[in-house]
């Protein structure tokens, strides 16, 4: 039995799970709250969120309540495939088609900048290749929820929106195949032995190709119940609430399983495999029956996503105390802020000559950077996965704490990023006050 399986017996037994009910109870109310504290004083609701769950994560740490975090993992992992499938939902193929080479073009060069950048500046700072390419890859991670929830708070329309929504996709693809390649590398020279050319291949093109397949599969049978909804009928929005949430909880549940193909486990995305639900079904259904989802999506919204954050800033909290004790401070703080620096470099360069080479307006090659800042539960996910492959225990947890250690200040700060970013774009108003009074949670 896991040990995720072992904390629910627990928890059920013990009556602790009620007590983890109410937890998320007050979590999401006291968040609510926190974010509109927090733009009253001209701070993004979502780094209010981040900073309320890092506030419980230390008070959790002092009632010893540090075992919920494989728990709270679980609970964002459904959070991050919400957001995945709404983002998917916002992708239409006929509105994307004139701007396709340009996000390609763009996606792809400033992922490989904040690979190239992260990976060379910890290499030069004297970490292991194998392990400073393992952290070049997760650097390609953007954490997509506050990108879906600021755009769609702040309503934005414009050329920035409309390249950095559709990026996800494609970023995420990019990411899984360098990612299984360089883990690959790592996981020979952790071990001293060479890798076959099938393990350094076949691993991240299994993740991909299935990721695709089987959400297209379940977006296609989605899209067939909500086409065969009578719009006249008194449960309309019952059924589309209900079967949207099916849709979502079973590519969650994929994905976050893997399957078993031939004796070999293949890992699935998380956020892919959910988005391309969302694509599949955004692009097969009408545009009534993709409205209607996105209307009954918005009115559920609100609680995932204040829980998703408040959670994640609970969540770093634990994993830092959990596992500083395993990696030298001083060594750990400096490679972690050559990681966040160099990242932020990647990041900026490479949109900036992506937006030049894919003929990007100036805002986007200037400002969709600022937009690619966030990072969390993907890279988390992806650290984690890391570390339990790699045969050094001191490599792995190094790994986990630098990314954890980064995603802490991306999330804090990469709020600021995106609403600097629409306004300077004019894709919101100059100050943002006015537009985020009008539209509380």
């Amino acid at each position: 039995m896991d040990i995720l399986a072992q904390q629910f017996i627990f928890l059920a037994v013990d009556g602790g799970g009620y007590e983890l009910v109410m937890l998320l109870a007050i979590m999401i109310l006291t968040g609510m709250y926190m974010g509109r504290v927090a733009e009253k004083f001209r701070i993004p609701n979502v780094t209010g969120y981040m900073a309320l769950g890092i506030v419980f994560g230390l008070l959790l740490i002092f009632l010893g309540r540090e075992y919920l975090v494989d728990i709270f993992m679980t609970i964002t992992m459904f959070c991050l495939g919400f957001i995945a499938f709404s983002i998917g939902l916002e992708l239409d193929f006929g509105k994307l088609r004139r701007r396709r080479n340009e996000v390609i073009i763009v996606t792809l060069i400033q992922a490989t900048a904040a690979f190239l950048f992260t990976a060379l500046g910890l290499f030069l700072f004297r970490l292991d290749l194998h392990i400073a390419l393992v952290l070049g890859a997760i650097a390609i991670a953007t954490e997509p929820g506050p990108i879906l929830h600021m755009t769609k708070r702040y309503k934005t329309r414009g050329e920035l929106t409309d390249t950095l929504v559709p990026l996800h996709g494609v970023e995420d693809a990019f990411a899984i195949i360098v990612f299984g390649l360089v883990l690959a590398y790592a996981v020979g020279v952790d071990q001293g032995v060479g890798m076959s050319f099938s393990d350094i291949i076949f691993g991240p093109v299994f993740e991909l190709l299935f990721s695709v397949l089987i959400g297209v599969v379940i977006g296609y049978v989605f899209s067939l119940f909500i086409y065969r909804l009578d719009y006249h009928d008194a449960d309309k929005d019952l059924v589309v609430f209900v079967t949207t949430v099916v849709a979502i909880l079973a590519s969650i549940s994929l994905a976050n399983q893997g399957f078993y193909l031939g004796g070999i486990h293949v890992h699935l995305s998380p956020i892919l495999l959910p988005m391309v639900v969302g694509i599949t079904f955004a692009n097969l259904s009408s545009r009534l029956a993709k409205h209607e989802t996105e209307h009954m999506l918005d009115l559920f919204s609100p609680p995932v996503i204040i829980a998703f954050f408040t959670i994640v800033g609970a969540e770093m909290v634990f994993l830092i105390y959990l596992e500083s004790g395993t990696v030298p401070g001083v060594m750990l703080l400096a490679l972690a802020f050559v990681y966040i620096i160099s990242r932020i470099i990647g990041k900026l360069f490479g949109t900036y000559i992506g937006g030049v080479i894919g003929k990007s307006t100036k805002n986007v090659q200037k400002y969709l950077g600022f937009c690619l800042l966030p990072q969390a539960q993907a890279a988390m996910a992806l650290a984690l996965y890391a570390r339990a492959q790699l045969s050094n225990p001191l490599h792995g947890n190094l790994i986990v704490l630098i990314t954890i250690i980064g995603t802490l200040v991306y999330e804090l700060l990469g709020p600021f990023g995106l609403r600097h970013s629409f306004i300077r774009c004019d894709e919101v108003d100059e100050h943002g006050a006015c537009i985020i009074k009008q539209r509380k949670i």
